[in-house]
Order: structure tokens, then C-alpha cells, then sequence
């Protein structure tokens, strides 16, 4: 039986692959990264290499097979023996000078030919490849997908002796981990204020679009390929060619339905974000109380902290920590102050798909106003009842 991967946001990863490289080659095991596609694997151990002055290598093993990575035969006519040619894209002999170490990043490595297993275990081991030694100060870093559980095709590598020499852990991107990210990275201002007004939609784990790598890429057309570079400038060209090719492009990178609200945002915003109920916006829920919100809006808002709340759940193994927590008070007061209907749809979604019933008499104790606080109790056990008749 395979290691079970431990779940990491992008921040823990970070630290985890600084410790990492610092310590070089000096431990006896190999990082291995697995996740869905287009949630930052890569670009993270890039980013930590290059912060620590390495060279980073990166070397995609769905395309190599034994023979590639031990380097092929030549003759040796002086010896009379066969040598082995060291492949160019493997590290360097030595570590080139003004770097201080290599970072050797085997990307899809449960993608790669069942032979390489053995070299794969060899690199680990002993520090060499075939017959070429890597530089002292070389770290190993493997990647991979999850198979079924994000619609890949990988190789099954059931071996326990590979597997005992490895640390796994599974990529869970957050919202905060790549707004932080983003704000440094040039991404584009329209989409990093439409993630922080509906984190959900940063990444869909069960449909895998919309992802981070998808949103970077609209960000890179809408900027790149329409020379678009403001909000004002978006949203001009959008209400001005409603028909027009960027919508198309946006949806063919991040999926239809984040595509077409993201669009939709920019042209005709929304009354309510997720933002403003993970938030506990007093004034929007008071907006909400009085009926003055289109119902779309708060079916919409409501769905999204549902489905935020759900991945908070996921990465915490069951459990939403202090934040998580204030979030769910807050979510399920606009949920029982909203309309009958959308109050028992979701407070049913919240314990069927997120599995956090046990949380939620805690989480309505935190609600500071007492009698709120009882309103909400009482309505949330009816609705509980009433799905059990």
C-alpha cells in the first residue's frame, strides 16, 4: 500500500521545500508533490530554487524511458569498452558556478515508463543516474497527478522499497496563498479582485476548470493578446463587443460557467459576492433581510460560501480551524436569515457535502448577538427535521 499524501497549502509547501533545499543532499529522502493539474506544483518549487539560488532543472518523465535518463552507449575504441554518454538534460557534473546547489524537478512522475522506476530509485538512493554521479548538493523533487480523482492517466508505481524513500504530500491550492501570489506576479487587477469577491472560483476540484494555471493564462490573453491592462479598459471592451472573441477565449480557459460570471461581473456586477457572506457583511445581510437583493444573487452568493466551506473542510481533513469557524457562523446566518426554500437547500448542502455537523452548534455560539444566535438554532434544526420526514 502507497503512502498516503499529507495535504499542503502553497504556503506550507514553500516552507517545506526551503527546509528541504537547505539541507541538500545530506537526507536520505526525496520530496514527491502530487495534485491536480493547474494548481502550481511546478511554479512553486521554481520559485523556492530560485529564492535559494539553485539550478532548477526540469525534466517531464512522461516522455523519457530508462535507456534516456542512464544516457546511451558509445564506443570507447581506446578502452574497447562501451561508455555511457552523459544526457544533456540531466544535472551537470558540477554544480555551475554561482549557484549554490541543484534542484532536479521530476515532473509527471507517475506518468513515465514502468522502467524508469529503477533509475527513479537509484536517483534517490545513491545520488547517481545510470552511470553519472549528480553534484554534491543536488535535491530531488518528484510530481504528480491524483489519476482518477483529477482525470489523469498515470502509472501505477506499487513499490514499496521507492516509496519508503519518499515524503508525498498533495497540493491544495487556497485563495489566499495565490491572491498573495498574484498581487506580485502582474496577474491581471479584474481577476484578482473577482477571486477575492468569489474564492470558489479560483479552483473547481471536482470539474478540475476553472484552476490557478487557468486564471494565470486568462490574465496573460487579456493583457498579451488584447492589450488590455486595466479594469476600465476590460470592462469598456467587453460592453462594447458583447459578441466579441474574448469571452470565448476567457471560457476555453477557465470553463463556461466561471468564464461567463467572470464576464458577467465585469459588465453587470453582481447585488452580493461570496465575499460579503464569508465576511458577514451586516449590511448586505440586512439588504437580504428586507428582500431589496435580487434572489439570483443571493442563491448565487449563498452557493459559492457553500461551496467554499466545503474546500476549507476538505484541506482540513474534516475540521475548519478559528477562521474556517468564523467563516461558517457567518455563512450560516445569511443562510437562515435568507428565503425558506434557500435555507433548506443549504443547510442540507452543508452537512451532505461538507460534513461539518458537528461544527455547526459551535459555530452558531459565536454569533455575539444572543437572540440571533437561538433564531438561527431553532431554524436550522427545523430544516434538518424537515429533510429527515
Amino acid at each position: 500500500m502507497r503512502k498516503k499524501p499529507v495535504t499542503v497549502s502553497a504556503s506550507e509547501l514553500e516552507e517545506i521545500l526551503e527546509k528541504y533545499f537547505d539541507a541538500g543532499s545530506r537526507l536520505n529522502y526525496a520530496l514527491k508533490i502530487v495534485g491536480h493539474p493547474g494548481i502550481g506544483k511546478s511554479a512553486i518549487v521554481r520559485q523556492v530554487a530560485e529564492r535559494k539560488n539553485l539550478l532548477f532543472i526540469d525534466t517531464r518523465l512522461a516522455f523519457k524511458e530508462n535507456v534516456d535518463l542512464g544516457g546511451y552507449p558509445v564506443p570507447d575504441h581506446e578502452s574497447m569498452r562501451m561508455i555511457y554518454y552523459r544526457p544533456k538534460f540531466i544535472p551537470p557534473e558540477r554544480v555551475p558556478g554561482g549557484k549554490d546547489g541543484v534542484a532536479w524537478f521530476l515532473d509527471e512522475s507517475n506518468r513515465a515508463h514502468p522502467t524508469v522506476i529503477q533509475t527513479l530509485f537509484q536517483i534517490i538512493t545513491e545520488g547517481t543516474c545510470g552511470e553519472h554521479p549528480l553534484p554534491a548538493g543536488t535535491s530531488i523533487v518528484l510530481a504528480g497527478n491524483l489519476g482518477e480523482d483529477d482525470q489523469t492517466t498515470i502509472t501505477e508505481f506499487d513499490d514499496a522499497a521507492l516509496d519508503g524513500r519518499l515524503a508525498v504530500f498533495q497540493l491544495r491550492p487556497t485563495t489566499g496563498d495565490w491572491l498573495a501570489w498574484a498581487s506580485g506576479s502582474g496577474i491581471h487587477p479584474s481577476i484578482t479582485r473577482y477571486i477575492s469577491l468569489f474564492p470558489e472560483r479560483l479552483w473547481d476540484e471536482a470539474a478540475i476548470n476553472p484552476n490557478p494555471r487557468g486564471w494565470h493564462q486568462v490574465s496573460m490573453a487579456i493583457t498579451q493578446s488584447y492589450g488590455l491592462g486595466t479594469e476600465e479598459a476590460l470592462t469598456g471592451h467587453l460592453a462594447g463587443s458583447p459578441g466579441g472573441s474574448l469571452p470565448k477565449i476567457i471560457d476555453s480557459l477557465v470553463g463556461a460557467v466561471a468564464g461567463t460570471d467572470f464576464v458577467g461581473q465585469m459588465t453587470a456586477p453582481r447585488t452580493i459576492s461570496t465575499r460579503h457572506i464569508l465576511d458577514g457583511d451586516e449590511g448586505k445581510l440586512s439588504e437580504m433581510t428586507a428582500g431589496t437583493l435580487p434572489s439570483e444573487d443571493v442563491m448565487w452568493a449563498l452557493s459559492g460560501a457553500a461551496s467554499h466551506l466545503c474546500g476549507l473542510a476538505a484541506a482540513g481533513g474534516g475540521a475548519l480551524g478559528e477562521d474556517g469557524m468564523r467563516v461558517l457562523s457567518n455563512t450560516l446566518l445569511f443562510i437562515g436569515y435568507s428565503r425558506s426554500d434557500m435555507r433548506i437547500s443549504f443547510f442540507y448542502r452543508l452537512l451532505r457535502d461538507c460534513g461539518i455537523f458537528a461544527q455547526i452548534p459551535d459555530a452558531v455560539r459565536m454569533i455575539p448577538d444572543g437572540k440571533r444566535a437561538a433564531e438561527l438554532m431553532k431554524k436550522f434544526t427545523a430544516a434538518v427535521e424537515m429533510k429527515d420526514e
